[in-house]
């Protein structure tokens, strides 16, 4: 007799459970699931800039040769105007202002003819740069270093 009453609350569990089972599966199935739309390559191109650069509009001051800007130097560097901030990436420490007057130096190829850069970049063009933020060795200012520019015509 304790057999058959053991079979049958067994019986009765797996009975239960195997309806609740089948209601839920009939709930999930009512239930649309939203779309989502992926993000296309060319929407996140256009947005981003790297860590630590700034993409901006200035205006000519001044070039020189043979730089020194927080203890690092620089075949040549040039002093300029803001004029507007374009775009900026994430982790600027000292972030640059409009109207701002501060000294980039030059890494890249241009940099080693200075008579050619004095050339392409004459005194009070507006030119756009792109930049990158590097702090100084003593960590309380901060030298931009020219990644790119471009001539406005």
């Amino acid at each position: 007799m304790d057999k058959i009453l053991y079979i049958l609350i067994v019986v009765g569990l797996f009975s239960c459970k195997s309806n609740s089972i089948a209601q839920e599966k009939e709930t999930e199935k009512i239930k649309p699931k939203p779309k989502v739309e992926k993000p296309k390559f060319s929407d996140l191109q256009d947005n981003t800039i790297d860590p630590n650069t700034v993409h901006l509009i200035a205006v000519i001051q001044d070039v020189t040769k043979n730089a020194s800007i927080c203890e690092k130097s620089f075949k040549t560097a040039t002093t300029v105007k803001v004029k507007r901030i374009i775009n900026s990436g994430s982790s600027i420490t000292n972030m640059i202002s409009p109207g701002q007057e501060i000294t980039f130096g030059f890494m890249n190829s241009p940099a080693n003819d200075f008579d050619t850069l004095k050339q392409l970049i004459p005194k009070n063009k507006e030119v756009s740069f792109k930049i990158r933020e590097n702090l100084c060795p003593d960590m309380s200012k901060t030298v931009y270093e020219v990644i790119g520019f471009k001539t406005k015509d």
